[in-house]
């Protein structure tokens, strides 16, 4: 899956391990989950997008295994 260039506000739609106790194993999968915000880093196993960022470089960000991505769009 080809990532945006950094900076872009993004869509990504993910696969959220998850941890299922005293379940039917039916019901034992990744949560699938969405996560927008700018892209602002990524490695070679994951990404990190930011829901807010601070002027002192702190923020909020989700980092996302590749492996687990689904979809990601640009953002309007």
């Amino acid at each position: 899956m080809k990532f945006p260039k950094i900076g872009t506000k993004v869509h990504v739609e993910w696969l959220d391990p998850s941890i299922h106790t005293m379940c039917d194993l039916a019901e034992a999968k990744p949560a699938k989950c969405w996560t927008e915000g700018t892209l602002v880093r990524e490695e070679k196993d994951f990404v990190v997008i930011a829901s807010s960022q601070y002027e002192d470089g702190s923020g909020d960000f989700t980092v996302i295994v590749k492996g687990c991505c689904l979809k990601i769009s640009r953002m309007r």
